[in-house]
């Protein structure tokens, strides 16, 4: 490069063109090798990736295949990324505990029907022969007897079902927010004249706001008749018995009794199906009733508990969240 000076000289600047060539060959050189790192590391990369979700989603495929050929106690194996997968991982287990639960209550219905469903069946059956050879004037006696031994199994099957439907959760399309004050008192004065008749006292203890759940109205009417109509049954002909509705703390609903109450140790298996106490089982009864009410109350995500009254018993049943209160 020549520049003129304004003396008239001339001032030449020169440089080796081998230099400049071998720098931008050094340059391309390098790029090029960045260039190759990049898509060797991108590459493995993928692989990698690749590798990792097939690996997962075959041992999720595999988890689904377990559980068609039977073993229902195979789970999706999860790590703890808390990545997609995972959260999927977590939704299908919580789903084939779902499906778990449902199949061993229908294993569990099948066995409680086949085991106590065989006395009266055995009854009946016995009754029926005994009718063949009675007179006609007494015949007519047995059929009756005969009748209301088959009206007492078609309730229990009919208690079974209502039982499975609400573990199912077929129900909850019809929640709507239910105040508890109204329903428990259309409860209360519609048994209150029976509990009269039998020398007992039903109360309503309902005092300032109406809390209000989110529920079926109808399944949560059905639970209080339960546990009201276990309450008559078996805490005694004079027994005071309370339904008891409270906002805070939690909004619950209780029965309450000064009967002879339940030992501690039965308190849990009062609500199995087909479960009644030794003193219990010369009254009426399937022993269903707890176990259905246990039922609604899990349908609605509340806990149902068994306490002592001192005397007697108290079956609380305490809702969660907050719907509102009515003034």
């Amino acid at each position: 490069m020549t520049t003129a000076l304004p003396s008239g000289d001339r001032l030449i600047v020169g440089d080796d063109d081998d230099r400049s060539e071998a720098l931008q060959q050094t340059v391309l050189e390098n790029f090029t090798w960045a260039f190759a790192g990049v898509v060797v590391l991108g590459f493995l990369g993928g692989f990698g990736l690749s590798r990792d979700v097939h690996r997962r989603l075959s041992a999720i495929s595999g988890t689904a295949e377990a559980i068609i050929d039977g073993d229902l106690d195979r789970r999706v194996p999860a790590r703890a990324s808390d990545d997609d997968l995972d959260r999927l991982a977590a939704t299908i287990n919580r789903m084939l505990d779902r499906i778990a639960g449902l199949v061993q209550s229908l294993k569990q219905v099948s066995d409680d029907i086949a085991h106590d469903l065989r006395t009266p069946l055995t009854r009946l059956r016995q009754r029926l022969e005994a009718a063949r050879s009675l007179p006609r004037a007494k015949m007519q006696e047995a059929i009756d007897g005969a009748l209301g031994d088959l009206d007492g199994i078609l309730d229990t099957f009919a208690a079974l079902l209502r039982i499975a439907q609400i573990q199912a959760g077929v129900r909850r399309a019809g929640f709507r927010p239910v105040e508890l004050v109204p329903l428990a008192r259309t409860v209360v004065e519609a048994f209150a004249p029976s509990a009269e008749d039998a020398g007992q006292s039903l109360v309503l203890e309902a005092s300032g706001a109406s809390p209000a759940v989110d529920g079926d109205p109808e399944l949560l009417t059905q639970m209080l008749v339960n546990l009201v109509e276990n309450a008559m049954r078996h805490a005694g002909p004079t027994a005071r018995i309370r339904v008891r509705v409270a906002p805070s703390p939690g909004r619950s609903l209780a029965v309450i009794d000064n009967g002879p109450g339940i030992p501690p140790a039965e308190r849990e298996r009062l609500f199995d199906r087909f479960y009644r106490l030794e003193r219990s089982r010369s009254t009426p009864g399937s022993g269903l009733g707890l176990s259905l009410a246990a039922a609604v109350a899990k349908l609605h995500g509340a806990d149902i508990q068994l306490l002592d009254a001192h005397p007697g018993l108290e079956v609380r049943v305490t809702f969660p969240g907050e719907i509102g209160i009515s003034q």
